[in-house]
């Protein structure tokens, strides 16, 4: 439904009750533009004061990528980096080995975007070209069962994604680990804002995705510096497989 409302200026002049309507109309919108005003004054407020967040926010992203500069370099020693092309011809072993069916497809290096899957033959529509057990998806439910030493940390419980992220590092830095195959052709870097400059950060000046990005930044920071800590000074079996090893680059 639509209602439409018509001003008569001659019924105005000719009804006493036309005329409070037409007076009382202008007192309306007399009222409405001071409401207007004071909902703008509001939104000018909400706006100047988010500026200023987003503001003490870029300068702590400032503060924590040069302090993190200094940790990366002096953590530098501690990070391998091998090449990934070079585990898959093992990571193919293991997929077999444990089940895993890729008649037809391999892993293979593309130029320009590393790794991916490559069909080796033609596949008709709705055929299938992976099958891959249920017990080669790593979680923390098959994987690092030493996590059970921290599971009463308040970040592993109420963060799931730090649960998995320590989860591979237990896996990557402990002996003998039957995900070695999968770990090593994990890639090494990702397209996220943690692996951006402050340079491309700048970029995103102006942009509704800025503030998310600094807070993203700033938890990965805190988030690093608190489980460092907890390594550092602790004696459970987490601690024991990731105290020398554990750096930044290798949590974000």
């Amino acid at each position: 439904m639509t209602l439409k409302f018509l001003y008569n200026k001659k019924r105005c002049h000719v009804a006493r009750i036309g005329m409070g309507a037409c007076l009382g109309g202008k007192k309306r919108k007399e009222q409405s533009r001071v409401n207007s005003n004071k909902e703008f004054g509001v939104i000018a407020k909400v706006v100047s004061i988010n500026s200023a967040y987003v503001t003490q926010l870029w300068d702590n992203y400032v503060e924590i990528s040069t302090i993190l500069e200094k940790v990366k370099r002096l953590e530098e020693m501690k990070t391998e980096s091998p090449k990934r092309s070079q585990g898959i011809g093992q990571f193919i072993n293991w997929l077999k080995e444990n089940g895993a069916n890729l008649d037809g497809a391999s892993v293979a290096e593309f130029p320009g975007y590393d790794l991916g899957l490559k069909a080796e033959r033609n596949f008709q529509e709705n055929e299938l070209i992976l099958r891959i057990p249920r017990g080669l998806i790593f979680s923390t439910h098959n994987a690092a069962p030493e996590l059970i030493a921290i599971l009463n940390d308040p970040l592993i419980q109420h963060m799931p994604q730090v649960a998995l992220a320590i989860a591979l590092l237990i896996e990557r830095h402990k002996e003998n680990s039957k995900w070695k195959p999968y770990l090593d052709i994990l890639p090494t870097t990702y397209t996220t804002v943690l692996y951006m400059t402050a340079a491309d950060m700048i970029e995103l000046k102006g942009s509704p995705t800025l503030e998310a990005a600094l807070k993203q930044c700033r938890n990965i920071a805190r988030q690093y510096s608190y489980f460092n800590k907890v390594f550092q000074n602790n004696n459970n079996a987490v601690s024991t497989i990731l105290r020398d090893v554990f750096t930044y680059e290798r949590y974000w």
